[in-house]
């Protein structure tokens, strides 16, 4: 199983499930509500399932020993090296909402280290793939290396997140309080499309938090190819407590980091 492989099924997963996926986007939709502890809303729908039972079975077809993460059905531990991380719909709430922003999240852990990854944005054909030594945009059938930007400077970064819903007690909101107010510009609403931006070098700067290892996993691969940092808001490669820093460099890395310390 060499890389070539690997990113050849990973695009493969990707066509497979935006054949599901597509066919259901902007159309009307029956939605459930997976959240009971208050009145938020955490929609699914069957195109979400779906997807995700199709992109189950065909790596279990390819790699029966493999173990798989999903974020609609139980995980199956097969006590293997290799461990597959699925979102089939990152972004159910902008699915539903006809914003064309959702994308699927495809990843592959190695030993306990994220190893490639998939974003695919099948509504505007635009896919990033990577693993942690390069990582690609692919585009109307052309794929380009990608890296992030070179800015330096903080007041000048573009930052992103998705919701403000992320950030849900003092201390989270006093920490986007304070980037907000060192940074240059702030856009929102992007879910997994925004990874794919600063990976590119349009972003600079997402901090986000009480995400899944699903919707974590399969993007660090992408952001470490293109040059990128990745942490937990404590500086460390703990991809699975749900808060996490992604910069263009190092340099501006530290400097979020020592913002998010000063909160505390």
């Amino acid at each position: 199983m060499n890389d070539n492989d690997i990113f050849e099924f990973l695009v493969f997963l990707a066509d497979q499930s935006a054949k599901i996926t597509m066919k259901n986007f902007r159309q009307k939709l029956v939605t459930t509500n997976k959240n009971t502890s208050n009145n938020k809303i955490d929609p699914v729908t069957d195109a979400d399932k779906n997807a995700e039972k199709l992109i189950r079975k065909l790596i279990e077809e390819k790699y029966p020993d493999h173990s798989v993460v999903g974020e609609e059905f139980s995980s199956k531990d097969r006590d293997s090296r290799y461990k597959w991380y699925v979102d089939p719909i990152d972004g159910t709430k902008s699915f539903i909402s006809g914003i064309p922003l959702w994308g699927t999240l495809i990843g592959l852990e190695i030993d306990d280290t994220p190893a490639f990854g998939i974003i695919d944005n099948p509504s505007t054909k635009e896919r990033y793939i990577g693993s942690t030594s390069v990582s690609y945009k692919i585009f109307d059938g052309h794929q380009s290396i990608i890296r992030t930007s070179e800015q330096s400077n903080i007041n000048d970064l573009k930052f992103g997140y998705t919701t403000e819903e992320m950030f849900d007690d003092d201390f989270t909101k006093k920490v986007l309080a304070n980037v907000n107010q060192v940074v240059g510009m702030t856009r929102t609403g992007g879910d997994c499309y925004f990874y794919g931006l600063l990976a590119s070098g349009y972003l600079d700067l997402i901090i986000e938090n009480n995400l899944k290892p699903f919707d974590i996993i399969p993007i660090v691969p992408i952001i470490i190819g293109a040059g990128g940092f990745i942490s937990d808001w404590n500086g460390l490669p703990e991809y699975k407590n749900g808060n996490i820093i992604v910069s263009n460099n190092s340099r501006n890395h530290q400097k979020i980091l020592d913002i998010i310390e000063q909160a505390k």
